[in-house]
């Protein structure tokens, strides 16, 4: 080898058989293919001991890692650096990271540095200063897509280097969520799924912890219901100038269905019920160390009349008010405010955390026992990326427990909708009780897990499919 860094597998990783299996997938795929991975199993080390093989068969190699945040470069970083090379982090200025990496590659080129690794933005990767780059490497040059879904995108993957010959893309869920487009395009590119390591294979080899899950029925109150069903109905006329699911569609040029979805999904997210619901099931706790919770990004009721405050901010003050040492995680700390909230968490010093949704992709939270989702996308990645986060094994921690807030229309107030209406409400229900069901099915209380609690007094889920017509689900 002509450089001193040397891509190779550090003596204290012992890769798992579903690691190798993985890597021999790839491999033999001639060096392309996804690896669909559980949140949680130990994607991004699969991933290194993949450039680990390919390394080792490449006198000089070239190896970029695009991840879609900033503090995903700086983890993916210090992960790479156990295993024997110091990464460029290209983020932010490219003063910073074009310089040295320019000069990587003259050393590269005259034989004088044998690895280069580089971990970038997918914002910097798509950029003309890096795309330059790129487009000097060669056959020994392997891509490595962190989060693959978000390369999916119109404007991302029209940057993808079809001169970069090895190709791996990672993801929990690489279909991207109504985009068949941006789906193909990356099944195209990565040459499709050669590995899939699913949630329940993953918990019943110990790569992740067991888990029950609860959902709970939360009614809107009367007021909340009346402009609900309002905007359902406004919903209901305006779908009908969009072809197929409303969801699938393109609504930039539909600002008024546009903007009534956005208006009903703020209701649906801070629905006021939720704040009680999770007040008694908080009180009721034996502990609530190591919790997290997840709220909407809209507003609720201050207790000054005329004033809002927002929904994370009123939980944080509801759970200290319950004295729970609570702090809020979301983009307005700072990356060393969140490295700061994440010790205290770990350590037991913080009781809980509430975020949005920066809690969502690439933060490792393993401590975590207990999940209250009080507001959720019917984007199924986004669900399928907190349960992950929520089951990482952690020492100490045999089970996890979700709380999972379903809500509905108060008093069963379907009944003065027209179909249009009614249609467009049973596609959200239906959304609703998918979510369910995809996190019932690898629950230890499965299947059970859909039953209401007869002494909460909530609805139950089986009547709510009778409702909307959902039996079969």
């Amino acid at each position: 080898m002509a450089g001193n860094d040397q891509f190779s597998v550090p003596k204290w990783v012992e890769p798992r058989d579903y690691q190798q299996e993985a890597v021999k997938a790839w491999t033999e795929n001639l060096g392309r293919g996804i690896y669909n991975m559980a949140t949680g199993t130990g994607k991004t080390v699969t991933a290194l001991l993949t450039a680990a093989q390919v390394s080792s068969t490449l006198d000089q190699v070239v190896i970029v890692i695009a991840v879609p945040y900033q503090h995903l470069v700086d983890q993916w970083s210090e992960d790479i650096e156990e295993f024997g090379v110091e990464p460029i982090r290209a983020y932010q200025s490219r003063k910073q990271w074009q310089p040295p990496l320019e000069r990587q590659f003259t050393e590269f080129r005259s034989g004088a540095r044998d690895v280069i690794v580089t971990v970038v933005t997918h914002t910097t990767f798509a950029s003309e200063p890096f795309q330059k780059i790129l487009n000097r490497t060669d056959a020994r040059t392997m891509l490595i897509a962190d989060e693959m879904h978000h390369l999916g995108a119109p404007h991302l993957r029209k940057a993808f280097p079809e001169n970069i010959p090895l190709r791996l893309g990672l993801s929990a869920t690489p279909e991207r969520w109504y985009d068949e487009e941006g789906t193909e395009a990356l099944l195209t590119y990565f040459d499709d799924i050669v590995y899939k390591y699913g949630l329940k294979k993953a918990i019943d080899n110990g790569a992740l912890c067991p888990y029950y899950y609860i959902p709970h029925i939360v009614e809107l109150t009367a007021d909340e219901t009346e402009e609900y069903l309002q905007l359902s109905r406004k919903i209901g006329r305006l779908a009908n100038s969009v072809d197929g699911d409303i969801g699938d569609a393109d609504l930039q040029g539909n600002s008024g269905l546009k903007h009534a979805l956005f208006k009903r999904a703020r209701i649906v997210g801070t629905a006021e019920n939720k704040q009680n619901r999770l007040e008694k099931l908080i009180s009721g706790m034996d502990s609530v160390e190591h919790t997290l919770v997840y709220c909407g990004d809209g507003s609720v009721e201050g207790d000054v009349e005329g004033e809002t405050k927002r929904h994370v901010d009123a939980t944080v003050e509801q759970l200290r008010q319950l004295n729970v040492t609570t702090e809020r995680f979301t983009a307005r700390e700072s990356q060393t405010e969140r490295e700061q909230l994440l010790e205290s968490f770990e350590d037991g010093n913080l009781d809980a955390l509430v975020a949005i949704r920066c809690l969502d992709e690439g933060v490792d939270i393993p401590a975590t026992r207990t999940a209250f989702m009080l507001a959720s996308s019917s984007n199924p990645r986004q669900f399928i990326q907190r349960r992950g986060r929520i089951l990482r094994t952690h020492p100490g921690k045999d089970h996890a427990i979700i709380h999972d807030f379903i809500t509905i229309p108060g008093g069963g107030g379907v009944g003065g909708l027209d179909s249009d209406a009614f249609n467009v409400e049973r596609t959200l229900i239906r959304k609703e009780l998918q979510r369910v069901s995809t996190f019932a099915e690898a629950a230890i209380n499965h299947p059970d897990a859909d039953l209401p609690d007869i002494q909460s007094g909530e609805r139950s889920l089986r009547e709510i499919k009778r409702t909307y017509n959902l039996r079969h689900m």
